[in-house]
């Protein structure tokens, strides 16, 4: 007995062997990835619209995860053309995404310091040795020119996703961030976090030294100032607070220059202390100590 079978029949039939056996033969052979999700990464800084001065180096940073994990990374590139060109950045920490998704992101940082006035448009990827990452949403950074109006700022405070130790010296210790702000506004209190049950006084201020705020601690948290205090755009300030036993939080490396975060710019060498009660004005291995002001426009 014969089957007589349309020719029209038997080309769509055999199309689909050969796809099927093609895409089984890929999957033995280890090839076929294209189902894979590229590796992810995102910018933690400079904020969306922030804004330096020509030749002043800022931190660009981010994090950034291949699946769940971050352990087949690579490379950590940022291009400040939008994507056209790129450069190599370098890995600082991990720590996990947020939420509960399970998942832990390699932290990376590069420093960029903008030769030329103009606006640049900053993206990243992360890469494993096979495969480019799919390249991240973009921020804008104005250099020398001016930057769009910024928006109202509400309890603003500075914050950072690396990972921080405890540090115990015995020795009583003034602890501070030097800042400035990119809107007008008041420090209404300085913000402490870990260091809530070391903290005996906090202080704010001038650059230059000038005390413009003192207030002792009473409880678990610097309670807000009585007047707050006016800051003025461009303008560098310091906030600051007393360690009486030497007891701290701290995250090294962070600040090897400025960072932005609006509303804040905190420049190079921005951690700084004091073990003579006075003005903290020392800098050590670009430390972050958990202290920052807390802003109201």
């Amino acid at each position: 007995m014969s089957w007589n079978v349309p020719q029209a029949r038997l080309r769509p039939l055999r199309h689909k062997v050969v796809v099927a056996a093609a895409a089984v033969l890929l999957s033995f052979s280890g090839t076929a990835h294209a189902a894979d999700p590229l590796p992810q990464s995102h910018l933690y800084t400079p904020s969306n619209g922030g804004h330096v001065e020509v030749g002043e180096s800022v931190v660009v940073s981010g994090g950034g995860y291949d699946g769940y994990r971050p352990d087949t990374l690579q490379d950590y590139q940022v291009s400040v053309d939008g994507g056209s060109t790129w450069s190599s950045g370098y890995r600082t920490a991990t720590a996990p995404l947020g939420g509960e998704t399970g998942v832990v992101q390699a932290l990376w940082s590069y420093v960029f310091t903008p030769q030329e006035a103009g606006v640049y448009t900053i993206v990243s990827r992360v890469n494993t040795d096979t495969r480019f990452g799919q390249v991240s949403a973009p921020r804008t950074l104005y250099v020398g020119v001016p930057a769009p109006a910024p928006g109202v700022c509400y309890q603003c405070s500075f914050y950072t996703y690396s990972p921080s130790y405890d540090e115990a010296e015995g020795l009583r210790v003034e602890l501070g961030l030097r800042f400035r702000v990119d809107l007008p506004g008041s420090v209404t209190r300085i913000v402490t976090s870990w260091n809530s049950n070391e903290a005996s006084r906090v202080r704010l201020w001038t650059g230059d030294g000038t005390l413009l705020a003192d207030q002792y601690v009473y409880g678990a948290y610097a309670a807000p100032f009585a007047t707050p205090v006016p800051v003025v755009p461009g303008q560098e300030y310091v906030a600051s607070f007393t360690s009486h036993r030497g007891h701290y939080r701290i995250t090294e490396n962070l600040f090897p220059a400025a960072v932005v975060q609006a509303p804040f710019v905190l420049p190079a060498h921005a951690g700084v202390y004091s073990y003579d009660d006075g003005f903290p004005s020392q800098s050590w291995n670009d430390s972050h100590y958990w202290v920052s002001p807390e802003l109201q426009s």
